[in-house]
């Protein structure tokens, strides 16, 4: 079959989401045996069953996040169907979903896609990269959820939920250890201290080698090492619950694993052909990348109870620190490179240095009447601080001296952001049959930024009148990259005033089908663009994007509840895009990043899950998304790219799951295997340049399993990647090259779990 064009019209025979295997226990509840659980969800702030929420909701549970061998934020896009996954340094995210997304990492604006870890909003792409181990569920809510999750959750939202301190003492340990390194150590306890007073840590270590070789330096790179640590104590009174939580994580990679690339079919450029880097997962640089970050952060949440409802109270301070540098597209860029000489060409270094403080607080009213309307109202504020400083470098590359910087350039962006918001979302049920919910969220956003940049080839007296004196960086280093035209040091601010309508209503035929229909805006922030070398560039604002979001769906289960069949279609209208574009500017044989606001974008999409109870033992799922975006208007560099897809949209993307259950005899436990496939189609990562667009990724993992009759112990034997498929996780356009990320290769191993 044609994966491709073949998926669309096939899947609705097929059709098995991945609702059913991703749920857990504590997620879960079932009126009797050989029926497909019940997923409670709190997507709507409040806990209600994912079947009767009218928002597109994947949902993975414990059990499924274990099986599946997700860690980090790769794994839930590669698991999402809809969600794709980018970065711009290693564990930096850049979610896309439906296809909207974003493509600035800079200070002064914000991801598409918002996560939230226990209601707490975490904006920078930096600081979600923390370990999977021993949550209750993740949600990804797909489309804009301006009403109730506010701000940049113009795609979507991902809504991480730990699970709280238990009232019974537990503990578990696991550790895993695979090929290329692999190496994790986890554990958890978790008991009461009193009665009213019960507490938890969680502690993680991850490692691997690296898998991309470096043929110039001959060394494996792209290693991580990574720790992380959360704790959390709760409360528990008559009328109350509070729960303190704190986490905190540090992530080392040595290497970014970067190649140049001139299209998704690994078409090498011939610098890095001649360095020997024409395979799969290989680079060629004389200069290694690293990144060095750490991120934690402490919140209280307490939830007072009263007759009528329950007020809910989240305060929480994040931080993220974030060091990494690497050569702009994984290849020297020429300069004469001459092998047999020892003389590696030229290379453009990048560095970063970036600190970023969060601050939040809201209040919720959650009611609890007993006629027929009931309503959430709060109020929303919400603190960021970024101060972050950006390198560039020319290195000219010799066996005999090594890297000497022989051009050196710096930019450096402050950036305060302040959002206040106040949302309420309102459900009346008209009858037993029907129901209409309506709400909205109105925001204020305003942004104090200085933006900075100096030419490092400029004298010091130069450096001086330009307010640039003693500029350390600059010490002992001579001529000019030219890629900052311009020296300058310049404030700007700007303030967007928002509201975010949206209305849905309900139709339940039976306890078991439901029909809905909703519309919905969606809201990203306006800011200023980041590191630019050019002052009329670095202060001119962009403006907010929008989009307005209508869904037709269904959610559905059937056969005494053996079937379960959601569908949705949707379609949005998506204004003012912020699209980053490389272009030419004065003085500067580079050019340089400008993002602004150019063009729209129609999107229009189908999506499925479905999970199918086949037996007691076997379960089969599948998920299912297919998307249809068109740009509109859209000129860059005077380039019309109108009709071109969005960045990170593919077409079709699917994941079929396989789950059987076999029950050993005399006591001896069960044995479980757990087969997964994956497949995303071809991306375009760039609207002017087709190098950018990557293959179709196509992925097979598999898992047995066996868990002890008291379900005291769990062995696993697992493998990712089976049919070693060499593709390109990402893409993008980097200064005057092309560059790409390697995806994971094969790798198999083993788990060991103790639970007592």
């Amino acid at each position: 079959m044609n994966i491709k064009y073949g998926l669309s019209t096939s899947l609705a025979a097929l059709m098995l989401t991945s609702i059913t295997s991703q749920a857990n226990a504590q997620d879960v509840d079932s009126d009797g045996a050989n029926e497909l659980d019940v997923i409670v969800v709190t997507s709507t702030l409040r806990a209600k069953n994912v079947q009767d929420v009218p928002v597109t909701v994947s949902v993975m549970g414990e059990n499924y996040l274990a099986k599946a061998d997700i860690h980090d934020a790769t794994g839930i896009a590669i698991n999402t169907p809809g969600l794709s996954y980018g970065e711009f340094s290693p564990g930096q995210a850049s979610f896309s979903m439906r296809g909207v997304g974003s493509a600035d990492d800079g200070a002064g604006l914000d991801n598409s896609v918002a996560l939230f870890l226990d209601g707490v909003y975490i904006g920078r792409g930096a600081g979600i990269n923390f370990d999977m181990f021993d949550l209750q569920r993740v949600e990804v809510l797909k489309g804009p959820q301006g009403a109730l999750f506010g701000r940049n959750t113009i795609g979507g939202a991902i809504s991480v939920v730990t699970k709280p301190p238990s009232d019974e003492f537990v503990a578990k340990v696991a550790g895993t250890y695979g090929n290329e390194g692999i190496a994790r150590a986890q554990g958890m306890i978790s008991g009461p201290l009193s009665d009213t007073l019960s507490a938890k840590v969680v502690v993680n270590h991850r490692s691997h080698d690296g898998f991309v070789r470096n043929t110039l330096l001959n060394k494996d790179v792209n290693n991580e090492n990574q720790t992380s640590a959360r704790g959390q104590m709760r409360l528990s009174l008559e009328n109350s619950d509070w729960l303190v939580s704190a986490d905190y994580m540090e992530d080392k990679r040595e290497d970014t694993g970067r190649f140049t690339f001139v299209n998704g079919n690994f078409d090498y450029v011939g610098v890095t052909q001649a360095l020997g880097a024409g395979t799969k997962q290989t680079t060629a640089s004389p200069i290694e990348g690293f990144t060095n970050r750490k991120a934690g952060g402490v919140s209280l949440k307490g939830d007072i109870d009263f007759e009528s409802g329950k007020l809910t109270s989240i305060t929480a301070f994040r931080s993220v620190e974030t060091d990494w540098g690497m050569p702009s597209v994984g290849a020297p860029l020429g300069g004469g490179y001459d092998l047999a000489a020892g003389v590696y060409g030229l290379d453009v270094m990048d560095g970063i240095n970036e600190e970023v403080d969060t601050f939040s607080e809201e209040l919720r009213w959650t009611s609890d009447l007993e006629g027929d309307i009931n309503f959430i109202g709060g109020l929303y504020f919400f603190t960021e601080d970024t101060d972050r400083t950006e390198q560039f470098s020319i290195q000219r590359n010799t066996a005999a001296t090594g890297q000497v910087i022989v051009g050196n350039e710096y930019t450096r962006t402050e950036n305060k952001t302040t959002s206040y918001a106040a949302y309420g979302q309102a459900q009346w049920d008209i009858d037993e049959k029907w129901n209409v919910a309506v709400g909205g969220r109105f925001s204020h956003d305003k942004r104090d930024y200085v933006a900075s940049a100096v030419n490092c080839g400029m004298s010091e007296a130069d450096r001086s009148a330009a307010g640039f004196a003693n500029f350390a960086p600059c010490d002992g280093v001579g001529g000019s990259l030219r890629v900052i035209a311009e020296t300058f040091r310049a404030p700007a601010k700007e303030s967007w005033n928002d509201f975010s309508p949206m209305a849905s209503i309900q139709y339940h035929a039976n306890d078991d089908l439901m029909f809905f229909a909703t519309v919905a805006q969606g809201y990203k922030s306006g800011g200023f663009a980041g590191s630019q070398g050019v002052e009329s560039a670095a202060t001119n604002p962009v403006n907010p994007e929008s989009v307005t979001n209508f869904e037709l769906g269904f959610k559905g289960d059937f056969f005494e509840n053996k079937l379960r069949f959601n569908l949705t279609a949707f379609y949005m209208d998506y204004k003012d895009l912020q699209v980053v574009r490389f272009g030419p500017v004065p003085s500067s044989p580079f050019g340089t990043f400008i993002t602004t606001n150019l063009g729209g974008a129609d999107i229009k999409g189908v999506e499925i899950e479905t999970s199918w109870y086949v037996t007691d033992q076997f379960t089969l799922s599948a998920n299912y998304a297919y998307l249809d975006t068109t740009i509109n208007d859209l000129v860059i560099n005077g380039v019309d790219a109108s009709g071109k897809n969005l960045r990170q949209a593919p077409e079709n993307s699917l994941n079929i799951d396989a789950d059987y259950e076999i029950p050993l005899n005399n006591n001896y436990g069960s044995l479980n295997i757990n087969v997964h496939f994956s497949h995303v189609d071809e991306q375009r990562m760039d609207y002017l340049n087709d190098a950018t667009i990557i293959n179709e990724i196509n992925l097979l993992d598999a898992r047995i399993g066996w868990t002890s009759e008291d379900e005291t112990y769990e062995v696993a034997i697992w493998g990712k990647n089976l049919m070693d498929k060499g593709y390109v996780a990402h893409s993008y356009v980097i200064g005057p090259g092309v560059a790409g990320v390697w995806g994971d290769p094969i790798t198999f191993g083993v788990t060991g779990t103790f639970t007592f």
